[in-house]
C-alpha cells in the first residue's frame, strides 16, 4: 500500500508541474503577442488580461475560448501556406476571412423625381450649364444624378455648398469601402504548440506576421 500511495503522490506532483509549465507557456506567448488584430470583447476585464496566467483567466472571465491568430494576410494563398506549414507539424488550424473598412468615399447625388425620363431631362440641363454630371443607372440611387465622388468629406461638403448656392438640391452619400484580409486561426487545443521558436521560423518566410489571442470563430 505504501508503494501505491507514493506512486499516486508522484503522479499528482508530475501533473501539477505539467499544468504549471503549460500555463507559463501560454502566458509567455500572450505577453509577447503583437498589437491586437481585433478588439477583445468588452466583457473581458483588462486587469484580468494583464494578471498572471492571463490566457486562462481571459477564457474564464469572458466564457469565450481563445485561439491564436496569425496574420493578417492580403491574399488567401499566403494564409493557406501558413496553414499547411502548421499542418505539417500536426497543428490544426483554419483560414478565416474578415472585411476591413477602408477610408470612405463621399458621393454627391442630386435626387430626381419622375423616373428615367425626368432624370435625362435634368441631366441635359446640367450639362448645358457646364455642371459635371452623370446619370446613375444601377442600385438604390438609380435614375438620380451623380455630381462627383470625393475621397475627402470636407471637399465633398465644399462642392455641395457651391452647388446649393447655385440653386441645386444635392445630398452627400457615404460610400463605405472594404477589403478582405485573411487570418490563420490555430485551434485552442493546439495554441500552446505555437511557441516563440515556431513564430520566429514563420516570420523568416512571412515578414511582419503577427500573433494574438482572440476569441475563436
Amino acid at each position: 500500500m505504501r508503494s501505491v500511495f507514493l506512486f499516486l503522490l508522484l503522479l499528482n506532483i508530475l501533473y501539477a508541474l505539467w499544468q504549471l509549465q503549460d500555463g507559463r507557456a501560454d502566458q509567455a506567448l500572450y505577453e509577447q503577442a503583437d498589437a491586437p488584430l481585433e478588439v477583445i470583447p468588452d466583457a473581458v476585464n483588462t486587469d484580468t488580461v494583464l494578471s498572471d496566467n492571463r490566457v486562462r483567466q481571459v477564457d474564464e472571465v469572458s466564457q469565450t475560448v481563445l485561439c491564436v491568430y496569425l496574420g493578417a494576410f492580403g491574399r488567401a494563398a499566403e494564409a493557406e501556406q501558413v496553414r499547411q506549414r502548421l499542418l505539417a507539424l500536426s497543428i490544426q488550424s483554419s483560414v478565416q476571412t474578415r472585411d476591413v473598412k477602408d477610408a470612405a468615399d463621399y458621393w454627391l447625388v442630386m435626387p430626381v423625381q419622375g423616373g428615367q425620363a425626368a432624370a435625362m431631362s435634368r441631366l441635359a440641363g446640367l450639362q448645358e450649364q457646364g455642371v459635371d454630371s452623370f446619370l446613375i443607372t444601377q442600385g438604390r440611387l438609380a435614375n438620380n444624378i451623380s455630381l462627383g465622388v470625393f475621397g475627402r468629406e470636407d471637399i465633398a461638403l465644399a462642392r455641395q455648398a457651391q452647388l446649393e448656392e447655385q440653386g441645386y438640391v444635392v445630398q452627400v452619400e457615404v460610400l463605405d469601402k472594404t477589403h478582405s484580409e485573411y487570418l490563420v486561426q490555430v485551434d485552442s487545443s493546439a495554441r500552446r504548440l505555437v511557441d516563440q521558436p515556431l513564430l520566429a521560423r514563420l516570420r523568416e518566410d512571412f515578414p511582419g506576421l503577427q500573433h494574438q489571442f482572440l476569441p475563436c470563430r
